[in-house]
This record gives C-alpha cells, structure tokens and sequence, in this order.
C-alpha cells in the first residue's frame, strides 16, 4: 500500500467512517471467494461474479461519473480524488445478489 493510500485510508477511519474504498470492497469480496472455499460452499463463482460486476461498475463510475447499480451509493473524494462507497448499500447490493459482504 502506497503511503498516498495509506493516507486515505486514515481519513477513512475518521470522518467517512460509513464507507469504505473500492480496495477495501474488493478485498471484502475476496475474503467472502477464500471462505466458501474453506468451507466447500458452492458460492465462490457468485462472490466472483459479484467482484466482477463490482469492478465494471467502479470503472463505469470512474470514466462516466455515473452507477450502473441503483442500490450502490458512492460518492467522490474532493481531496482525493476517490470514490468511496456507504458500506450499508453495499450490503443491501450484495443482499439482492443473494450473498452476505462484511465491509
């Protein structure tokens, strides 16, 4: 992690701490891939679907400036130039897929 991400990171902690960065949704759904694993769940290829749809969508945001997810509420770091997301709509968005996220 970079010290400029580092940084973010803090910030997060403090005043945005109802949401989260894109690093840290991915890093959630990526723990979610590695426990149904552990656990011989079949839910792998759904969590990873979800990372995918959840990677098109940041990018969408990124270069439109707008979701294709109604439910995922984001928002745009004016300082840094992030985009955050509220971490209760990303669990009601993985909740419509049919699978649980701990942000």
């Amino acid at each position: 992690m970079g010290a400029r991400q580092a940084v973010f990171e803090e910030f997060l902690g403090h005043k945005y701490a109802h949401h989260c960065s894109a690093e840290q949704v991915r890093l959630a759904i990526t723990e979610a891939i590695k426990q149904a694993e552990t656990e011989g769940q079949s839910l792998g290829e759904q969590y990873f679907a979800l990372l995918s749809r959840f990677n098109d969508n940041h990018s969408r945001i990124l270069y439109h400036g707008r979701s294709a997810e109604p439910l995922l509420e984001f928002c745009e770091h004016k300082l840094f130039k992030e985009i955050t997301y509220d971490k209760a709509s990303l669990q009601v968005w993985a909740h419509s897929k049919g699978l649980d996220l701990v942000v």
